[in-house]
């Protein structure tokens, strides 16, 4: 009786009914806290691989640009990164090893970085092998000239080409659409370049091309997205048309358009012409000369419509706002617009026509680019059709016109792709 009571009473007692279940929950409490201290350890360790991984490939993708796709020269560089950014851990037991191929073909690496031997206290799934395991891969956004780049990742026919010839001299063509037709040359048509390069796919003969086009590119960012367009304030001019005789404009804003008709012969000054809220049109037999010119356009129907009696010669600015800039489309404008230009002698334009909204359309007997040093085109799309012929070069050390970064192969990116 005397254990009995002993034992009833110190159930009813609340002080140890508290010991009794502060004993009966420490080992959660404890359990609990060794989770989350686990789990911040792997988080922790997930994030550093990952960091590794992407930091090691961009590297080895850039050496192999520079001294061949060498398997043994990208192994060097991961375990360099692997041993300099892992190995010096605090938390000595952990082991890692990285794995690397090389793609040749389409100017890539790829590489996967695992640990292993690292002691948890409670994550026992940690324990399989690998612990951890994280891949990254890299390409060269671009390794030759950029003369022709479609930006339009979803266009059905980004870069066309019917009954029309478009050369690259010593450059390349890249069309970031992801369709199965992203490039696309019919009946007569023909693409030369030093490579032909398609997100997605081609469509056409394989007489219609020169070489053969790569598919499954990696998408090659837009080379100018961060260059800042150029300033100016209010109108200099509005609703301007000229028809007949010889005359000589000056930079400036030219709101509601500017129009070129008949056979008159207008000479630009160098410096920028904004044309806002309205065409850059020139008809009939007319013909526009301009050295260090540059036109920037912007508003909703600023566009240009260049018909093919004219005759165009201009040159892009040496420096300033637009420098390597014929044409610049305002970012801020409606998507899919046309810009025509169809110049039957527009053998003479040095610089680099960017419409990152709209598509550059070249019809008609056409004679684009011919005797340029040098003329790249990025734009949403380009067309061409019924008859021109574009060459485009890329001879960058034979004219002071400057080529922007990331157009020519000295500057090409590298981008991680996985």
């Amino acid at each position: 009786m005397p254990l009995l009571e002993k034992i009833r009473r110190f159930a009813a007692d609340r002080r140890a009914n508290f010991a009794v279940t502060a004993g009966a929950i420490a080992p959660v409490l404890l359990g609990v806290a060794g989770l989350a201290f686990d789990f911040s350890i792997y988080s922790s360790q997930r994030s550093s691989m990952q960091e590794t991984a992407d930091q090691a490939v961009l590297a080895a993708v850039r050496e192999a640009a520079l001294q061949g796709w060498n398997t043994n020269v990208a192994n060097a560089v991961v375990d360099n990164f692997v041993s300099s950014s892992l190995g010096q851990e605090s938390f000595a037991t952990a082991e890692y090893s990285a794995m690397v191929s090389v793609d040749q073909k389409n100017n890539r690496v790829k590489v996967s970085i695992r640990q292993d031997g690292h002691g948890y206290l409670m994550l026992g799934f940690v324990k399989s092998n690998p612990q951890i395991e994280v891949t990254s891969e890299a390409a060269l956004a671009s390794a030759t000239n950029i003369c022709v780049l479609t930006l339009d990742e979803s266009a059905q026919e980004a870069l066309v080409a019917r009954k029309a010839a478009i050369t690259g001299n010593g450059c390349s063509f890249f069309a970031n659409s992801l369709n199965k037709k992203a490039i696309y040359a019919e009946k007569s048509a023909m693409m030369s370049a030093d490579t032909i390069c398609s997100a997605g796919g081609y469509s056409g003969a394989l007489s219609n091309y020169n070489p053969k086009p790569v598919t499954d590119c990696p998408r090659v960012p837009d080379p100018l997205s961060q260059r800042p367009p150029p300033t100016f304030s209010g109108c200099d001019h509005k609703n301007m048309e000229i028809d007949g005789g010889k005359v000589t404009l000056y930079p400036g804003v030219y709101c509601g358009g500017l129009k070129v008709t008949g056979s008159t012969e207008v000479f630009l000054k160098p410096g920028i012409y904004v044309i806002k809220d309205g065409e850059f049109s020139l008809q009939g037999n007319a013909t526009v000369e301009g050295e260090h010119v540059g036109f920037y356009l912007t508003g909703d129907t600023a566009k240009t419509r260049i018909a093919n009696s004219t005759t165009i010669s201009l040159t892009a600015p040496k420096n300033g706002e637009m420098a390597g800039i014929l044409f610049f489309e305002a970012r801020n404008t409606p998507k899919g617009r046309e810009f025509e230009i169809s110049s039957k002698d527009a053998r003479t334009l040095i610089g680099t026509i960017y419409l990152p909204n709209g598509y550059l359309s070249v019809k008609g007997k056409s004679d684009f680019a011919s005797a340029s040093e040098w003329t790249a085109i990025i734009a949403r799309e380009v067309r061409i059709d019924d008859g021109p012929v574009l060459e485009l070069n890329s001879d960058y050390d034979a004219t002071d016109i400057p080529v922007p970064q990331g157009i020519s192969a000295a500057s090409a990116r590298v981008i991680l792709t996985q």
